[in-house]
């Protein structure tokens, strides 16, 4: 689940021995106005995470509009008619808390984590500045200068050129393509009401989540959370754009040209929806072939025929058509031939499957890294409020079962039905000579 996090840190800080026992008993509930939240009750710790996650993001944009959702993530904690910017970063500062955000393709978050007895502090510090931001004018323009700066080093990173370039290309007909941050073009002529009305659209009560983790009561949760949110209008969230991506015709592989000490090569497909019970299983092929340096793609691509310094791969989650992609950087001379033996290795898997082996250990990865997820009461909020606003909470606690059904003929199956050759694009990003 790719994003860009914003620049806004008030203050950091690390619950490095923060690991919960995992006792609280989920709850999940929807107020009369369709506001949705999640209470994770847990006292192992003092500290609690307070999150809002929107559905809100990149696919929700279009033309001049690009990066609004972005640039609307920057604004909220500018201040609201209540709290001013520094009030805001103030209470958070001194009380040894964090306050940042994040925007997706789909979703945007916003968090304070702090000790649980200022949990009512943070409750008021992120609730008011997401459901009643002001937008003041002066830090409007504070803040596009900053994101036009954040555009310009961007744009200056092969990395991401890459990034842009592999979605264009697997996302042809739905807006999982565009550029989360935007553009210079769209942001530098971005007006303030464009935001004020994206706000006005995408921020209301059944278009959000709210998610308590840690050590906090369920009751006193629940009274802040009717107290403030249950008072909203109930509006209807807007409909989400269609995100179901047919297989693509014809293969579409883009060669960018950038300066870059190496080449870099994004490779993929599009896979199931969220919906689908079969998505977990595209994880689990991911980590078969390219989740460790025992994999298929690291053990040919690398070892055996040395063609990369580094090969991945990856499943990236979306409520619409996922994406399968292999990542690999390598010497110039060799970039121009790697996507034919990613499709001949592609290819072998299809025709021989995988063994049990290779997809047990695939599984317990992937189980190792759900549990790395879970060590915090912020990773826990997290994993919950992505899943719930995209509309599969249980998927949060029930993923490590969910793996345990998926079988090595599955994982088989699933690359012989979503690859093959007319499916295969992506870009590369060449170094530009000298």
């Amino acid at each position: 689940m790719p994003f860009i996090r914003s620049a806004v840190v008030i203050f950091a800080v690390t619950f490095a021995a923060m690991t919960p026992a995992h006792s609280y008993d989920p709850v999940m509930k929807t107020l009369p106005n369709g506001l949705r939240y999640v209470i994770l009750e847990d006292h192992v710790f003092p500290v609690v995470s307070l999150q809002i996650h929107v559905r809100c993001g990149g696919v929700n944009e279009e033309g001049p509009m690009a990066g609004v959702s972005h640039f609307l993530e920057h604004m909220i904690f500018k201040g609201t008619p209540r709290l001013s910017a520094g009030e805001i970063s103030k209470i958070v500062e001194s009380n040894g808390g964090s306050l940042n955000a994040a925007t997706g393709s789909e979703t945007t978050q916003f968090y304070v984590d702090m000790p649980s007895e200022l949990f009512d502090r943070g409750f008021d510090v992120l609730s008011d500045s997401v459901v009643n931001p002001s937008f003041p004018p002066e830090e409007f323009e504070k803040e596009r200068a900053v994101i036009l700066e954040e555009i310009k080093r961007r744009n200056d990173d092969p990395s991401s050129s890459l990034w842009d370039g592999f979605l264009e290309t697997i996302y042809r007909r739905t807006p999982y393509k565009n550029d989360v941050i935007g553009t210079e073009e769209t942001v530098g002529a971005m007006p303030r009401a464009t935001m004020v009305e994206q706000h006005r659209k995408y921020y209301v009560p059944s278009n959000m989540v709210v998610v308590v983790a840690g050590d906090v009561t369920r009751a006193h949760a629940e009274k802040r959370i009717k107290e403030f949110f249950g008072k909203l209008p109930k509006v209807p969230a807007p409909p989400p754009p269609p995100l179901f991506e047919p297989p693509a015709e014809e293969p579409v592989i883009r060669t960018i040209i950038r300066p870059a000490k190496q080449a870099h090569v994004a490779l993929g497909f599009v896979g199931p929806t969220l919906d689908d019970p079969t998505q977990v299983g595209m994880d689990v092929l991911s980590a078969v072939l390219g989740g460790g340096q025992s994999t298929r793609l690291n053990q040919v691509l690398r070892e055996e025929k040395r063609l990369v310094w580094n090969v991945g791969a990856t499943f990236i989650t979306h409520s619409g058509s996922g994406a399968f992609g292999i990542f690999a950087e390598c010497s110039p001379d060799r970039v121009r031939g790697l996507p034919n033996e990613v499709y001949l290795l592609l290819s072998s898997a299809e025709s021989d499957g995988f063994s049990d082996e290779e997809v047990a250990r695939a599984k317990a990865q992937l189980k190792s890294s759900w549990l790395f997820g879970q060590e915090t009461y912020h990773g826990q909020a997290s994993q919950w409020g992505f899943y719930a606003i995209l509309g599969r909470p249980r998927l949060a606690v029930d993923y490590p079962k969910e793996l345990d059904k998926v079988t090595a003929q599955e994982v088989t199956e699933l690359l012989r039905t979503y690859f093959d050759t007319r499916q295969l694009s992506g870009a590369i990003v060449e170094p530009k000579n000298p």
